[in-house]
C-alpha cells in the first residue's frame, strides 16, 4: 500500500530559498558559509521574536556585560548580541524609529559584537562569524530584503525621509528606481 506523505516544508527550506532569490534578483552574493547562518539565524528568530523585541533588554547592556565574561560564555554571549543586531538590522530596522538610538548604531553593536567573538588567531568554524562582521550591512541588506519584499513605503518623502535616517540600501535603491536624484553625502541641497 502506498500512502503519499505531506512534506512540510522546514522554515530553513523557505529562508533559504528566499535568500538564494533576493541574491539572484539583487546580484547579492553573500558567501555560503554566511548564507547558511543566516538561514538558521532567521529560522530561529521566526521561532522566538520576543528576543528582539522593544521590551528586550538594551543591546548597548547585553554587549558590555557579554565583554566582561570570559571563554566560552563570553563567546556565547557576544554571538548572541551579534545575532540580535543583525536580526534587528535586517528584519526590524523601523521598530528604532522611536528609539533614541538608530541602525547604525545597532549594526555598529552587532558588528564589534561578532569582531569580538573571532579575535585573536583564526577559529575555524567561528571564520564565518568574521566574514558577517566585515559584511554586516550586506547581509543585514539581504535579510531586509527577504523579509520585507514588497513593503509599502508610504510615499516618496516619507521613504526618503527614512532613507536619510537609516541609510538603508534598500530604501536606496527604490528611491533611485522610482527617479530621484540622491546626493550621496545627503545634503539637503534642491537643485
Amino acid at each position: 500500500m502506498n500512502q503519499d506523505v505531506a512534506i512540510e516544508p522546514s522554515l530553513e527550506s523557505f529562508f533559504f530559498e528566499e535568500i538564494e532569490r533576493v541574491q539572484s534578483e539583487r546580484d547579492r552574493p553573500l558567501p555560503t558559509d554566511v548564507e547558511a547562518y543566516v538561514v538558521g539565524l532567521l529560522a530561529r528568530y521566526a521561532k522566538r521574536t520576543h528576543v528582539a523585541g522593544r521590551t528586550t533588554r538594551p543591546l548597548a547592556i547585553d554587549y558590555l556585560e557579554a565583554r566582561g565574561q570570559s571563554g566560552s560564555r563570553r563567546a556565547k554571549a557576544l554571538r548572541r548580541v551579534g545575532d540580535r543586531a543583525l536580526y534587528i538590522s535586517g528584519v526590524v530596522p523601523r521598530s528604532l524609529s522611536r528609539s533614541p538610538v538608530g541602525v547604525r548604531y545597532v549594526k555598529g553593536i552587532g558588528t564589534a559584537a561578532y569582531r569580538s567573538v573571532t579575535d585573536g588567531p583564526s577559529r575555524g568554524h567561528l571564520d564565518v562569524l568574521r566574514r558577517i562582521a566585515a559584511m554586516f550591512d550586506d547581509v543585514a541588506t539581504v535579510i531586509g530584503d527577504v523579509a520585507r519584499p514588497a513593503a509599502n513605503d508610504g510615499g516618496l518623502l516619507e521613504l526618503y525621509d527614512r532613507w536619510r535616517r537609516e541609510g538603508s540600501d534598500q530604501d536606496l535603491r527604490r528611491l533611485v528606481a522610482a527617479g530621484v536624484l540622491i546626493d550621496p553625502d545627503r545634503s539637503d541641497v534642491v537643485q
